[in-house]
């Protein structure tokens, strides 16, 4: 028998030809496909197919339906974009809004030592940052700030972060051991959430709050080496506390670490406006402690304080501190002048917004709403259907009052919510006319 040749191998139906060195992959994709026997499909149309499969998905999407349809209505509650603040109120499209939805506790973005001292940073730093912290972007007034926050908090080192988001996703993904098993309360802030999906970690999460659920795991796993246990001092969308006593004491038990974001902590709670840890007496016993700027300190950014042989590798390792922007001068400077603010006047502070929040939760409760938490600053208002809440939300717009909804995801389907919080900057007259649309909206909703 004749030696077959290697073209007539190649030659035989549904094979490619054999490559050649001057065809381009166009040419060779159009050979292929009507060898084949497939379409040659342009660009436009692939595109134009895939415009369609992007259409579908949106169509089928039940949270931009529901996002579409609160559009449509003027309902949507969130995005609004108002004018400029002002003191306890902002101002939008030339109406005073009384802002009941604000969590600058302390009014601090609004205070005007802390304006006088941004405008002097201003002036001496510029108004914009220079780099991260290994590329000249690290400034005296920086590593004072840095100093002052260790103090403040009772903690030997402290990390500056430019956001909240950013320092969670750092500690979890850079910091934390390789061999690390985190166990995660399933209403921690979604950063959290990410950063443990992304660190490809080992990571549980336990029902909320549930002191007992957490126990059950750390058994499971008491023979893992490096056990981690992550929570909220205060949860953000009802304001419970973390029950951090009964944590500490089984991280004690079974050889586990404690890492807490106290975004709503901080300055809130503690003699010594410590935060959650601080009002338990377990400050001591946390080995990281992130809270963003804002709620505190009215200002962008974020800081983790912790001990001394746990930050220490920042430098080195943890990317997301090395490579990213650090806050500009003039805020290193405006929350230095609340840090001094907060050493003088904080009880004072700390003190009266109790007193505001005291003076609406109960109005509140004589007018009939159903409070999820009523122990808390912050004031989670039962109302249950994600249409409803914003409805309701829109209403007391309507009428001159800023309040925040809350649907799913955000909280259990059928438990939407309308979350209320007060500051040092609401006078007597400003509540008494919130109460009044409170009132009026309540009886909106017995009607409806």
């Amino acid at each position: 028998m004749a030696d077959k040749k290697p073209s007539d191998e190649s030659n035989r139906p549904g094979l490619s030809p054999a490559p050649r060195e001057n065809r381009t992959n166009k040419v060779r994709r159009e050979a292929d496909r009507r060898i084949t026997g497939h379409s040659i499909i342009s660009t436009e149309s692939r595109m134009g197919d895939r415009r369609k499969h992007d259409r579908r998905v949106i169509l089928v999407s039940k949270h931009f339906n529901f996002v579409r349809f609160l559009k449509e209505k003027g309902l949507y509650p969130y995005e609004k974009a108002y004018d400029q603040p002002d003191g306890a109120e902002v101002i939008y499209q030339g109406r005073n809004i009384i802002n009941l939805a604000s969590v600058d506790y302390f009014n601090f973005a609004q205070n005007h030592e802390i304006k006088k001292a941004a405008c002097a940073a201003i002036n001496k730093y510029g108004a914009g940052g220079f780099s991260s912290k290994f590329s000249l972007g690290n400034l005296a007034v920086h590593m004072e700030l840095e100093e002052e926050l260790a103090g403040f908090m009772g903690k030997e080192s402290v990390l500056i972060f430019n956001s909240g988001y950013l320092a969670n996703l750092a500690m979890i993904i850079s910091l934390l051991p390789k061999n690390a098993t985190i166990f995660l309360d399933q209403k921690c802030h979604l950063s959290l959430h990410h950063a443990c999906m992304l660190s490809q970690k080992k990571f549980y999460r336990y029902a909320n709050n549930d002191t007992e659920n957490l126990e059950r795991l750390l058994q499971r796993h008491k023979d893992d080496p490096e056990k981690w246990i992550v929570t909220l001092g205060v949860f953000s969308s009802n304001g419970i506390l973390a029950k951090l006593d009964e944590i500490a004491v089984l991280a004690r038990k079974y050889k586990a670490r404690i890492f807490i974001d106290d975004a709503h902590g901080v300055g809130v709670y503690g003699s010594r406006m410590r935060g959650a840890a601080d009002h338990f007496n377990v400050l001591d016993e946390m080995d990281l402690i992130m809270c963003p700027f804002q709620m505190a300190f009215g200002n962008i950014g974020a800081f983790v304080v912790g001990k001394q042989y746990l930050l220490q590798t920042a430098h080195t390792e943890i990317w997301p501190y090395m490579f990213t922007y650090n806050i500009p001068p003039v805020n290193a400077a405006s929350i230095l002048k609340a840090l001094e603010i907060l050493r003088h006047t904080g009880v004072q502070l700390q003190k009266k917004l109790w007193q505001n929040v005291k003076y609406v939760r109960d109005k509140l409760l004589s007018i009939g709403y159903e409070i999820l938490n009523p122990e808390g600053h912050i004031i989670p208002i039962l109302i249950g259907d994600d249409v409803k809440v914003c409805e309701f939300a829109q209403m007391m717009f309507n009428h001159g009052v800023w309040v925040q909804p809350f649907v799913y995801p955000a909280v259990p389907k059928g438990k939407a919510t309308v979350r209320v919080t007060c500051t040092v900057g609401h006078n007597a007259k400003e509540l008494d006319q919130s109460v009044k649309v409170f009132a009026e909206a309540y009886r909106w909703l017995k009607a409806n």
